[in-house]
């Protein structure tokens, strides 16, 4: 193989490499445990809300985590109260003492490791009432949420990862064929440079 190729392969394989190494950085953070559980019933009001993700959350700065969480009741009234902590792939938001019986809903919004804001709805209930479950479309569940995703893709929402994936390994395809062409153009002047007689020349003169 000749050098030109040999460098023209590589190039490829090298865009390759990137198109591999970008993929698992475009998956979005899942939530893996919480609690209150999804549909758990409780004897007695919780303290606090906790949620672990599968990783680590981007805390934007000092004064805002980033991460967005409401308890809400049927009447829409919010039983969260303080500041929530980020720390990690935990998340924690404390909660008003003597919450009454009744359905709940936790809706949360936090920023995933790639940068990208996620967001979901977590029913449970005190006592011998029914989770608060969704009364209409997921957007509408999740409208407490500045600009979160939809409660039913929280963990399967790619928008614009596929797309960046494309455009990473796009790049580096079009460079290696830019680099392939060049290296062509360069050969055949340097061929064109040398007259077509020269060995015959060289072989009378010997």
């Amino acid at each position: 193989m000749s050098p030109v190729r040999r460098f023209a392969a590589g190039a490829v394989l090298a865009a390759v490499a990137i198109l591999a190494t970008a993929a698992p950085a475009t998956a979005h953070d899942q939530l893996l445990e919480s609690s209150p559980a999804e549909g758990e019933r409780l004897d007695a009001p919780p303290g606090s809300v906790t949620m672990t993700f599968s990783g680590e959350l981007l805390v934007l700065d000092e004064s805002t985590a980033g991460a967005v969480v409401l308890v809400v009741d049927a009447d829409g009234e919010d039983w969260a109260t303080g500041d929530v902590e980020v720390r990690g792939r935990n998340v924690t938001a404390a909660l008003t003492p003597d919450m009454p019986e009744g359905g709940y809903q936790v809706r949360w919004q936090v920023v995933s490791e790639d940068g990208h804001p996620i967001a979901g709805v977590i029913p449970f209930a005190i006592g011998d009432a029914a989770p608060l479950e969704s009364t209409g479309s997921a957007e509408a569940t999740a409208s407490a949420v500045p600009d979160a995703p939809t409660a039913s893709d929280q963990n399967a929402d790619g928008t614009g990862g596929p797309t960046r994936i494309l455009l990473v390994g796009g790049a580096g395809a079009a460079l290696a064929v830019v680099v392939f062409a060049v290296l062509l153009v360069l050969r055949r002047r340097r061929a064109a440079a040398v007259p077509p007689d020269s060995g015959d020349d060289m072989a009378e003169n010997s």
